[in-house]
C-alpha cells in the first residue's frame, strides 16, 4: 500500500528528538481517536527509524486508517523495528496482518495500563486550547489513567481552534508541567455535513430493533449506519437515555431537539454519558446534558451493573448458529478489536431490565452470509453466545435467551437470508 507523510515541521521534529533521546526502545501509547495525535505519532516514527529507535505502539484508532504510517512503515513492521498493538478500533486491511492487538475489554485495558502490565514510557494525545489551559477535546478514553501515573511522560500536539467542541473535559494544569507540547499549524478541518441516504435493509433493522427497546431504557449504541438509523428511530420516545463508549454524531441534533431525555437512568439520571464522540463530530456545541469520562468510569462493569435497563446493541461480521459472534475477523484477518462490545454485551446482558442485542445485515457487501453454521477455527469469539439475547437482521428477530442449541439454531436459520436458509438448515442437522 502506498503512503506519503510530508516532511514535518523543526517543531515536530524536536519534540520527536526530546522524546527519543537516550532511548533504544520506546513504548508508545497513543490516545483513542479523535484524540489521536497523527502528525506528532508520525515525526516520532520517523525520527525513530532514522535513530534506530525500536518502537512498541499501542493504538486506538476508530477510523482503522493508520494515518500516522508513511512508506517505509510496512518495511518497519516486517522486520520487527515497529510494532504496532490494537487497544481499541481496527487497522487497514492491507497492513492487518502484520499488526497484533490485545484481546481485552477496554475497562480491563485500562486497568493493566494503569499497573503497568501494558507498558507506556509516553503517552501521545492531541488536545485543545481552553479558557484555562488544555482541554481532551472530542474523547477521554485512557487519558486520565495515564497522566495520572508519574513514570508516563506526556507528549500532547495541540489542535487549531475549531476542530474540537469547548469544555468537555478540561485538564489540570500539573499533567502538562513535564509534557513534550508541539501546536499544529494545519488549519482545523471542520467534517462536512450530510444526510444518510434511506438504506432499506439498514433502516428495516433498525425499525426492528427499536421495537424491542422499552421506553425508559438506558441506550448502549455502537457506531454505523444501523447505529444513526436507530438513534432516529428511538428519538420519538424522550425518556431514554444514553451511556455508550462513544456518541454517534447523529445524536446531536436529536439532543438539541430535546430528544433522549435520560431521566430513567438509575445511573446518572438526566446526563447522556460517554468517553467520547464519534470521529467526524466536530467543534458544534453538545447540549449541557452531555458527559464524557473516562474509560475506568464509563465501561466499569461495577457502574455498569448499577444501570438498569441498560439495553446494549453492537454488531459484528458474522453470527453462529448458536449466537457466537465475531466482531473482529475477515476473510481470516483480524481488522478490529472488540474493545467496549466486551463491556457493554455482558453489562446489557446482565442488567436488571436489560438485554443485549446484535445487529447486522443478513449478508455482507460482498453478498457473504453473515449467519454461519459456526465460526471458523481461525476466528476467535468476540461475544460469547450467553451474553446475547437477540439478533436481528432485515428478516426479522431471533429471540435466544432461554434457548437450547437446536432452538437458537432454528431461531437465527429464520432470519439469515432467505438464499442461505438451506444450506444452513442442512449443516445444521449435520
Amino acid at each position: 500500500m502506498t503512503r506519503h507523510v510530508a516532511r514535518e515541521s523543526r517543531a515536530y521534529v524536536r519534540a520527536a528528538a526530546e522524546i527519543l533521546d537516550g532511548k533504544d526502545h520506546l513504548n508508545l501509547v497513543s490516545a483513542m481517536s479523535p484524540q489521536l495525535p497523527t502528525r506528532l505519532i508520525a515525526t516520532l516514527l520517523s525520527e525513530a527509524r532514522r535513530r534506530e529507535i525500536r518502537v512498541s505502539l499501542y493504538v486506538s484508532d476508530l477510523t482503522a486508517r493508520f494515518a500516522f504510517l508513511d512508506d517505509n512503515a510496512e518495511d518497519d513492521l516486517r522486520s520487527g523495528r515497529l510494532r504496532i498493538t490494537m487497544l481499541a478500533g481496527g487497522a487497514p486491511r492491507a497492513l492487518a496482518h502484520l499488526v497484533d492487538s490485545l484481546p481485552l475489554s477496554l475497562w480491563e485495558t485500562d486497568r493493566l495500563l494503569s499497573s503497568g502490565v501494558i507498558p507506556c514510557d509516553v503517552y501521545a494525545v492531541r488536545v485543545a486550547r481552553g479558557v484555562r489551559g488544555f482541554e481532551l477535546g472530542n474523547a477521554v478514553g485512557f487519558t486520565p489513567t495515564l497522566a495520572a501515573m508519574p513514570e508516563v511522560r506526556l507528549a500532547a500536539e495541540v489542535a487549531p481552534a475549531g476542530e474540537y467542541v469547548g469544555g468537555l473535559f478540561p485538564t489540570p494544569p500539573e499533567w502538562w508541567a513535564d509534557a513534550v507540547t508541539v501546536s499544529d499549524d494545519s488549519a482545523a478541518v471542520s467534517p462536512v455535513a450530510t444526510t444518510a441516504a434511506a438504506e432499506p435493509v439498514r433502516d428495516r433493522i433498525a425499525e426492528l430493533v427499536a421495537g424491542l427497546i422499552p421506553g425508559d431504557a438506558t441506550l448502549e449504541v455502537g457506531l454505523g449506519g444501523v447505529a444513526d438509523a436507530l438513534i432516529g428511530a428511538l428519538a420519538t420516545r424522550p425518556g431514554i437515555g444514553i451511556h455508550s463508549g462513544i456518541l454517534p454524531r447523529a445524536l446531536r441534533e436529536y439532543l438539541v431537539g430535546r430528544s433522549y431525555s435520560a431521566v430513567s437512568k438509575t445511573v446518572d439520571p438526566g446526563l447522556n454519558v460517554a468517553t467520547g464522540l464519534a470521529v467526524d463530530a466536530g467543534a458544534a456545541a453538545w447540549p449541557e446534558t452531555v458527559r464524557l469520562h473516562p474509560v475506568s468510569v464509563t465501561h466499569d462493569p461495577f457502574r455498569l451493573a448499577q444501570q438498569h435497563k441498560l439495553w446494549g446493541v453492537n454488531s459484528g461480521f458474522s453470527v453462529d448458529l448458536s449466537g457466537q459472534v465475531n466482531a473482529e475477523w475477515v476473510g481470516g484477518v483480524k481488522v478490529a478489536v472488540g474493545g467496549g462490545q466486551h463491556d457493554f454485551t455482558r453489562a446489557a446482558h446482565q442488567s436488571v431490565g436489560g438485554e443485549s442485542v446484535i445487529a447486522l445485515p443478513s449478508r455482507s457487501g460482498g453478498g457473504l452470509g453473515r449467519i454461519v453454521k459456526s465460526l471458523a477455527r481461525v476466528t476467535p469469539v468476540t461475544t460469547s453466545a450467553s451474553d446475547v439475547d437477540f439478533v436481528v437482521t432485515e428478516w426479522g428477530i431471533a429471540e435466544l435467551g432461554g434457548r437450547s442449541l437446536a432452538e437458537r439454531a432454528r431461531a437465527l436459520i429464520a432470519i439469515a437470508h432467505p438464499e442461505d436458509r438451506v444450506g444452513l438448515r442442512a449443516s445444521a442437522d449435520n
